[in-house]
């Protein structure tokens, strides 16, 4: 028997980035970065927040530096469309519009970066660099495609950082990563729950830095993430053939893929500095997925077929007075999902980040930052088929419509100086 179960699988990684980051990723690691479009991040080290793009940048740091925060996401993203279902009748057309169907979230972060002497640091942090969520109304017609998905995770990270000489240093951690997912689906003719996955797993990554500093004006940071396999276990619900309901366990590998990003940051002035960024991502590595099942074994759950993507930000930052800092940013985010291959639970499109930011030395040794940003997603096409009993084409159904989403996004965060 092929279970149907197919639909939840896909929904649990497919999730709505449309108005984040590219494909299922979060570029939501700080209020500081996100004041100028996290631009220049793997260079710029004014906060422990560095933490997060490039530990080599640690060696900037004279003494022991905190940071933590929250950033709060809070997207619209809307669906308008019909989708054709098959009935004993013959096949009807349904409406399948749907509204502010992604959900808002907290992002919170913190890091701690301890020089250990004058060559080597040490450095902490806790973030989050994957997950989203999506609820579609009860009763959706289109349901079978996905009706619920909801991932988070959790990167606790460990960095060393060495200075090689003045101008040059590197740096390398481990991550243990959590990752937690709840999926669903339902049949379009009586919003009887059809599918659904909750499991979750843990994974170990690594990432390296450089940091060049060619004067005190001008340095580059460059900084790769490795690709991880995080493999979610838990309880499966589906349908067979017949139509009967069975219970399972099972596991999916959630492909997290490499990042790297290079990074510039120059003073032009006392007062005014520019920074920019590059950032890559290694989605030609999402191809396919598969599925275990515990009892059912093996099982193809779609071809993927997605391309690498590319982000490009530029920023600028303003010393207003001793105590002010202004920032802002903009940054274009390509989409690695060929047009072809959208769905409703990820419509991904490519999108455009305006972000201003302001910071505020308390005193000597504390600092607030706040980080503001629109993330505008272009209005797309999404055309999805998929067989309610795989293998019978009498069972297909179809969704035709557009996708548009932005999102609004703001950060708080204190920076402290032991």
């Amino acid at each position: 028997m092929h279970p149907t179960i197919k639909p939840s699988l896909i929904a649990l990684i497919l999730l709505p980035g449309q108005v984040l980051a590219a494909g299922f990723q979060l570029a939501e690691q700080s209020a500081t970065g996100m004041g100028r479009a996290f631009a220049g991040e793997a260079a710029i080290a004014d906060n422990a927040s560095v933490l997060s793009r490039n530990a080599a940048a640690m060696t900037r740091f004279e003494r022991t530096a905190f940071s933590g925060g929250v950033i709060h996401i809070q997207p619209d993203v809307n669906i308008e469309g019909v989708t054709r279902v098959p009935t004993v009748t013959g096949p009807v057309t349904l409406d399948a519009s749907a509204h502010d169907i992604a959900d808002n979230a907290w992002v919170p972060n913190a890091y701690l970066i301890l020089p250990l002497n004058e060559q080597w640091w040490l450095g902490l942090a806790a973030t989050s660099y994957y997950g989203l969520g999506i609820q579609m109304p009860d009763n959706y017609n289109a349901g079978h495609f996905g009706n619920v998905s909801d991932i988070k995770t959790v990167d606790l990270g460990a960095s060393l950082a060495y200075r090689i000489n003045d101008s040059w240093s590197l740096g390398a951690g481990l991550s243990a990563i959590h990752g937690e997912g709840e999926v669903g689906g339902t049949f379009p003719s009586n919003n009887k729950i059809a599918k659904h996955l909750k499991g979750d797993g843990w994974a170990l990554g690594w990432h390296l830095g450089t940091l060049l500093e060619l004067s005190q004006a001008t340095r580059i940071g460059l900084s790769y993430r490795h690709d991880v396999n995080l493999t979610l276990s838990g309880d499966a619900v589906g349908t067979d053939l017949q139509g009967r309901t069975f219970t399972d366990t099972g596991s999916l590998d959630l492909p997290l893929p490499a990042t790297a990003e290079l990074a510039l940051f120059h003073q032009l002035t006392p007062s005014l500095a520019l920074h920019s960024s590059i950032n890559w991502t290694n989605w030609s590595k999402f191809v396919q997925l598969e599925s275990e099942l515990d009892h059912y074994g093996t099982m193809h759950i779609k071809d993927e077929h997605w391309e690498d993507s590319w982000r490009y930000a530029l920023g600028l930052t303003y010393q207003l007075a001793p105590q002010w800092q202004l920032r802002s940013g903009l940054a274009y985010d390509r989409s690695p999902v060929p047009a072809d291959r959208r769905t409703i639970s990820i419509p991904d499109s490519d999108r455009i980040w305006y972000s201003a930011g302001v910071g505020y030395q308390i005193d000597r040794n504390l600092s607030l930052d706040l980080g503001l940003t629109l993330i505008d997603g272009k209005k797309v096409e999404v055309n999805e088929t998929m067989q309610l009993r795989p293998g019978i084409a009498q069972t297909t159904s179809t969704f035709q419509g557009t996708s548009e989403g932005d999102a609004w996004l703001a950060g708080l965060q204190l920076n402290y100086l032991f």
